[in-house]
């Protein structure tokens, strides 16, 4: 229904981009207004490049009701349309009630990825995704009555890394984070949280791409996650809790206390490799793991 947006139009002037929705669903056409069961395609001009996204509405969504949003980041050399399909987070969106956006990254070389880093010499990356990332919410909030104060960022791989930055770097504008798979890179040293911002990690310990332990330009799984405890001034010493799924068994470590009481948290998956998990945990997936962790918190801290 048409109500769903702030402006019954689907294709919006700004001052300095256009936003385009496209329907996915070929039977539509592009035509009809958006429904709750289809993806949408988001498009606008975003530093001379063409830039875009996919949307999902959660299904019965109420339109008096401001949405979450989720951002969830494909993996270097993915892409978006390809992501949504692998990560299967769209039944979580209907079933909590959050907007789901699936960003696409532009191309380094012939491969789609996320510039994680800020410009440096070492950075082969000069993708203004930070930026980009900041346009795609501006564009969506003037389209859909979204709540501001309840942006969250996660993501594979190269993904899990964008949303890390976007939480160091974009910290105005991210309540909380979440990395699957992915890790924290050269961000240590200039990341600077303007509030206290909750993370999560999902890494296994077989990853032979982004290895648990780290390397020569990562730091390990649980070093990022003593990194966010540390930002948010949490405990030192984190509890751990172990736990089997219907994969695999796992290790929940949890640094608590935190400033506004946010936490830093890492689902160790004991011989998991690099992948986005689909287990079920006592009755919830992964999915909906992370989003229950997003949940506790917005802007300012736990809810």
């Amino acid at each position: 229904m048409i109500t769903m947006f702030k402006r019954p139009i689907l294709f919006l002037a700004l001052a300095t981009a256009a936003l385009v929705l496209t329907n996915c669903n070929r039977n539509s056409g592009g035509k009809n207004p958006p429904s709750s069961l289809d993806m949408y395609e988001v498009s606008f001009q975003y530093d001379g490049l063409n830039r875009s996204a996919q949307v999902h509405i959660p299904e019965n969504y109420d339109s008096s009701f401001a949405l979450p949003v989720v951002l969830n980041f494909h993996g270097y050399g993915g892409n978006a349309a390809a992501h949504a399909a692998t990560t299967g987070m769209t039944a979580t969106s209907d079933s909590f009630q959050f907007l789901l956006v699936y960003p696409q990254g532009s191309l380094l070389g012939n491969d789609p990825h996320w510039n994680n880093a800020l410009p440096g010499p070492d950075n082969k990356s000069d993708a203004e995704d930070l930026g980009f990332t900041s346009e795609l919410l501006r564009l969506l909030d003037s389209a859909f009555l979204i709540d501001r104060e309840r942006i969250y960022a996660c993501g594979y791989s190269n993904g899990g890394m964008m949303s890390y930055a976007l939480g160091c770097y974009l910290n105005n504008e991210i309540a909380a984070v979440a990395s699957i798979s992915g890790c924290l890179g050269d961000t240590t040293e200039t990341c600077e949280l303007q509030h206290p911002t909750a993370a999560l990690n999902i890494h296994g310990t077989n990853d032979d791409v982004v290895a648990y332990d780290g390397g020569s330009e990562i730091i390990s799984a649980p070093d990022a996650v003593a990194f966010w405890a540390a930002q948010n001034n949490a405990q030192s010493t984190p509890t751990i809790t172990t736990s089997t799924t219907t994969s695999y068994d796992i290790e929940h470590i949890r640094y608590e206390q935190g400033d506004s009481s946010v936490t830093s948290e890492h689902i160790k998956v004991l011989g998991g490799g690099h992948v986005w998990y689909r287990f079920e945990e006592n009755g919830a997936s992964m999915n909906t793991l992370i989003w229950q962790f997003f949940d506790r918190f917005d802007i300012y801290g736990a809810r």
